[in-house]
C-alpha cells in the first residue's frame, strides 16, 4: 500500500526517543509538577474566598458566578508554563547543538518533529485532566457549606472540564509550534507570554473601535469554553460564543503548527 505523499508517518522508535530526552532531565517533573500544582491552589483558594465571602458580594457579583469556571481561573499560570515547556521541548536541541544528531538519527524530519509533538499531548493530556479534577473537586468542597457547590450532573460541568483539559493541551503544543519557528529559546518565551497575556491590553486598547481582537485572544476563547452559564456583564461583549472558540482554536493549532512544521522541514539546523 501505498503511502500519502506529504503526511509523516511517526515511528515507535522516535516517539520513544523523544521520550527519553524529554523526560531525561528532572526539570520537566519539576516544571510540570509545580504548574499544576498552583493552578490547583489559586483554584481552591479562589472558591475559598467567595464561600468565606459570599453574603458581603454585590448581586452582580452573586449572578456571575460559576463555580465550575471559577475554580479553574489559576490555570491562567498553568497555561504560562505548560507553553513554556512545550517551546523548550522544540528550542532545547538548537540551544545545545544535538539537532544534527537527532537528524541524522531520524532523517525524516516530519517523523521527528510528529514525535515530539505525540509526546508533549500525551503528556500534558492526562496531566492536566487529573488537575482540573481534582481542582474542581476540592473546590466544590469548598464551596458546600454555602450551598454553592455545582454536581457532576449539572448542565456543562464535564464539558467545561474536558474543555480546560484541551486548552491547557493545546498551549502546550502551540508553545512547540512557536519553539519550532522561532528555534530560539528567549524568543519562544516572549512569544507565548506575548500570546497568552500581552495580547489582552492591546485588544482592550481598542475596544472603542471594535471587540474582534478580544475575542480572538485564547484567555477569551478558553473562558468560554469553561463557563457553565452564558458569559454576563461587559465581558459578554468580548467572549466568543464556545463554536467560535473552537474554531479559533483550530485555527491557533493550524497556523502556528503548520509554521513550526515548514520551517522545521525548510531550513537547516
Amino acid at each position: 500500500m501505498r503511502r500519502t505523499p506529504g503526511l509523516p508517518r511517526v515511528s515507535g522508535s522516535a516517539v520513544r526517543a523523544e521520550v527519553v530526552k524529554v523526560f531525561g532531565l528532572r526539570s520537566t517533573w519539576a516544571l510540570l509538577l509545580t504548574a499544576n500544582f498552583v493552578g490547583l491552589v489559586i483554584g481552591v483558594m479562589t472558591l475559598h474566598s467567595v464561600a468565606a465571602s459570599w453574603f458581603s458580594l454585590s448581586s452582580a457579583d452573586r449572578m456571575g458566578f460559576d463555580p465550575t469556571a471559577d475554580a479553574l481561573t489559576g490555570f491562567q499560570f498553568t497555561q504560562l508554563a505548560l507553553g513554556a515547556w512545550g517551546a523548550l521541548v522544540a528550542t532545547g536541541e538548537y540551544a545545545h547543538g544535538t539537532i544534527s544528531s537527532t537528524l541524522t538519527a531520524v532523517p525524516r524530519r516530519g517523523n521527528v518533529y510528529v514525535a515530539k509533538l505525540v509526546v508533549l499531548a500525551s503528556v500534558s493530556a492526562p496531566l492536566s485532566l487529573i488537575t482540573v479534577v481534582a481542582t474542581w473537586t476540592l473546590g466544590q468542597t469548598a464551596l458546600r457549606g454555602q450551598g454553592l457547590d455545582a454536581s457532576w450532573d449539572d448542565p456543562g460541568v464535564v464539558r467545561a472540564l474536558v474543555s480546560a483539559t484541551l486548552v491547557l493541551t493545546v498551549v502546550t503544543v502551540l508553545g512547540y509550534g512557536l519553539g519550532a519557528l522561532l528555534r530560539h529559546t528567549a524568543l519562544a518565551l516572549s512569544a507565548m507570554v506575548a500570546v497568552l497575556f500581552l495580547a489582552w491590553p492591546a485588544a482592550r486598547a481598542i475596544e472603542s473601535i471594535t471587540y474582534l481582537p478580544d475575542r480572538w485572544l485564547i484567555a477569551n476563547a478558553a473562558d468560554a469554553l469553561v463557563s457553565t452559564h452564558p458569559v454576563t456583564g461587559p465581558n459578554a461583549l468580548r467572549t466568543p460564543t464556545p463554536g467560535a472558540a473552537v474554531l479559533e482554536i483550530v485555527v491557533y493549532l493550524v497556523v502556528i503548527l503548520g509554521l513550526g512544521a515548514w520551517r522545521f522541514h525548510r531550513d537547516p539546523p
